[in-house]
């Protein structure tokens, strides 16, 4: 007896995905010509023949809606998939969280998700993908919108850290201080965004503008699990000359310099002043002051853009939406 071809054969055949064979056989317009040919003749070599079942489920909405994320249990992510859940309403979408621990395991979730009809959409959360994986996902067929990070061929709610950077060394300097530091988390993670770096860069550039001293000293760029951090702040006071502010890369970095401070018997922002970046919702009960970058709004923001996607069945322009960045003042500096 012979056997009959599969999906799998024709995307073997035709040297293409599994989903593009299934964009061909269910939606042939959103493939370009010479693909949607070569799967053709695979077909027709093969003598394919599709479920019709199988072909009615694809075309079902599902309802699904993938969030690729890292660091799932942080409070910035926590609060931008809040964000998406407000905005996609839990009664009329599912959330299926994918948890992103290295660069094969991203590769591995994009993989997953473009070659089966797992979900109807996928919105991606402050991760640098691959070129390679970035043309599977166009290839994909699926709505996606990105968050903080800019996609080619997709709609994006980016994030300008570099002037995140700038308006918080701004912000300082307004405020009389001359004397500036910055403490940021080193990322050493290839799958991640640099947005410390970019924040960095835009701190220094703001120093350089207003031809305001940087001190080599002052700008802690490493670990913040260990003992790095609070060791290079608690040194910063045995100096002559200490910073009369920090600006730290995120309301995390803040919070644990604000509790150091205090165990040196230090007053804030008497004997140094800090400012947070991200805005989470514990920077409220700190009275910390925060460069606010909207994260469950960025959030509110990626899901509507997905359900007019979603809506307009793909006929949507693809748009880029750069987040409002704005200082909250509060009490530490």
């Amino acid at each position: 007896m012979v056997k009959k071809a599969t999906i799998y054969d024709v995307a073997r055949e035709s040297g293409v995905s599994i989903s593009t064979v299934s964009r061909v056989l269910n939606a042939p317009a959103k493939v370009n010509e010479g693909t949607r040919k070569s799967v053709l003749d695979a077909i027709s070599r093969l003598s394919f023949v599709p479920r019709a079942d199988a072909m009615a489920r694809a075309r079902q909405r599902m309802n699904r809606i993938a969030v690729i994320t890292p660091f799932f249990t942080e409070a910035s992510f926590v609060q931008r998939i809040r964000g998406v859940s407000q905005s996609l309403n839990p009664g009329e979408y599912e959330l299926i969280i994918y948890t992103v621990k290295s660069r094969r395991q991203l590769e591995e979730h994009i993989d997953m998700i473009c070659a089966g009809e797992r979900v109807d959409a996928v919105i991606i959360l402050s991760l640098n993908i691959p070129p390679d994986r970035i043309q599977v996902l166009q290839e994909s067929g699926l709505p996606l919108v990105s968050v903080e990070n800019i996609l080619p061929g997709f709609s994006s709610v980016a994030v300008d850290n570099h002037r995140g950077g700038y308006l918080g060394a701004g912000y300082l300097m307004k405020r009389g201080y001359t004397l500036l530091a910055f403490a940021g988390e080193r990322s050493f993670h290839d799958f991640t965004l640099e947005s410390t770096s970019q924040r960095l860069r835009g701190f220094l550039d703001a120093l350089e503008a207003t031809q305001t001293p940087k001190v080599e000293d002052f700008i802690y760029m490493g670990e913040i699990g260990d003992n790095s951090l609070i060791q290079w702040f608690s040194n910063l006071f045995s100096r002559a000359v200490h910073p009369q502010a920090v600006l730290c890369s995120s309301d995390l970095i803040a919070a644990k310099l604000i509790q150091t401070a205090g165990q040196l018997g230090k007053s804030i922002p008497r004997d140094i002043a800090i400012l947070g970046f991200d805005n989470l919702d514990m920077a409220e009960y700190l009275n910390l002051s925060t460069v606010n970058q909207h994260l469950d709004y960025s959030g509110q923001l990626a899901g509507s853009m997905l359900k007019e996607i979603l809506e307009s069945e793909g006929e949507r322009e693809n748009q880029t939406v750069f987040l409002d960045l704005e200082v909250v003042q509060r009490g530490t500096c």
